[in-house]
């Protein structure tokens, strides 16, 4: 685990008016990022999650990318995303990237989940 980062955030979002659920960890993987990608999209459809638009048309392209997957008409309401960290992102979260990110790819794997079981998908 990245110096800073918890093993396992989860929690509750009620800030947009509904109620979502999720659990989340970062990871510093100290290749290539185009690895990362490829790792997880096949892993991710092994396990029978269905990636979005984007991360389908992303799969053309040997170059590492943010993936969303979702479980489809099995599971609807819950979302996989695997995406790279920015410093815009740890600078919105109030954090520092630690030395080890400067030796690696900094990328969270995220699940969330509509608490209510309504639909949802990955945006585009």
């Amino acid at each position: 685990m990245p110096q800073g980062f918890k093993d396992l955030e989860a929690g509750c979002w009620e800030d947009s008016g509904e109620a979502w659920l999720h659990a989340e960890r970062t990871y510093v993987f100290p290749g290539d990022k185009a690895d990362v990608t490829q790792y997880y999209r096949a892993a991710a459809e092994r396990e029978g999650w269905k990636p979005s638009q984007a991360t389908r048309e992303s799969s053309t392209k040997d170059q590492p990318a943010n993936l969303c997957f979702t479980l489809g008409k099995a599971d609807d309401a819950t979302m996989l995303d695997v995406y790279f960290l920015t410093e815009e992102i740890l600078e919105a979260e109030e954090r520092k990237a630690g030395p080890e990110f400067s030796s690696g790819a900094g990328y969270r794997v995220a699940i969330t989940s509509t608490a209510d079981g309504s639909a949802t998908s990955c945006s585009n």
